[in-house]
């Protein structure tokens, strides 16, 4: 009975892996309000794949390391990662007016994969009607960020226009799934260490306040590992990008 409700618990964190989870948001605003944006996200299953292998051979009685031919097995045996990145098709077709797709890729990485895609649009506006719904036959646990990649919040202030967008928080949407049960460490280690959450805003606009993490010359950096979403307030998280810039 613990084995399986530890395997449903690990199930719903698993779209959240991070060792394994990384994401990363790139916008390019002109000062027309036009620009280019970019998400991408990489996934590596393999971490928890093996800590999970170890705990079932120790549920089971086997002592030891995992052989060589079982860690094979295990890879061998992963569901296609791909899956859960859109094809173009299923990007293009749920893309308001204004906005284009200009390219896309996606690639296997043992047990992981990486995809990106980046966009033209004609007013920043438009990017927060962007869904992307999951495809048919993913489950509801293996649904991504991608299904609305930019949930940007923006305020017309006039002279001003102050773009906002909400910072997810792998751990406390797991918890939230999970309830009390807690995860052993070394599952915990697997799936939350090495987080990465990132987003770039290029803009020749001038910048008036910011919440960012770092600057570099007129380009603004949001970087989060797993500490300092912990450390975040709800009120934090709902404004993790937070910038005012003058029109």
């Amino acid at each position: 009975m613990k084995q399986r409700v530890l395997a449903g618990a690990l199930a719903l964190c698993l779209p959240f892996v991070s060792g394994c989870f990384d994401v990363e948001q790139a916008l390019k605003l002109n000062k027309d309000l036009s620009g280019e944006v970019g998400f991408s996200m990489r996934m590596n299953m393999e971490p928890i794949a093996l800590v999970m292998l170890g705990m079932q051979r120790e549920m089971s009685g086997q002592k030891g390391d995992p052989t060589a031919a079982e860690i094979e097995q295990t890879r061998k045996g992963r569901t296609r990662t791909t899956q859960r990145f859109p094809p173009r098709a299923l990007i293009e077709k749920n893309l308001p007016p204004g906005v284009k797709l200009l390219d896309t890729s996606i690639s296997e990485e043992g047990m992981g994969m990486s995809g990106r895609f980046s966009l033209a649009f004609d007013n920043v506006s438009k990017l927060s009607q962007i869904r992307v719904p999951a495809q048919a036959g993913v489950l509801l646990q293996d649904k991504t960020p991608l299904e609305h990649p930019f949930p940007f919040e923006i305020k017309d202030e006039g002279s001003t226009l102050l773009l906002t967008m909400e910072t997810i928080n792998p751990v406390g949407d797991q918890k939230a799934e999970t309830g009390d049960m807690k995860l052993p460490p070394a599952v915990q280690q697997a799936v939350f260490s090495g987080l990465r959450l990132a987003f770039r805003l290029e803009t020749p606009l001038a910048v008036v306040d910011h919440n960012a993490t770092r600057t570099a010359g007129q380009t603004l950096y949001w970087e989060y590992d797993m500490n300092a979403l912990e450390k975040m307030t709800p009120e934090q998280r709902a404004q993790g990008v937070r910038v005012r810039l003058k029109k």
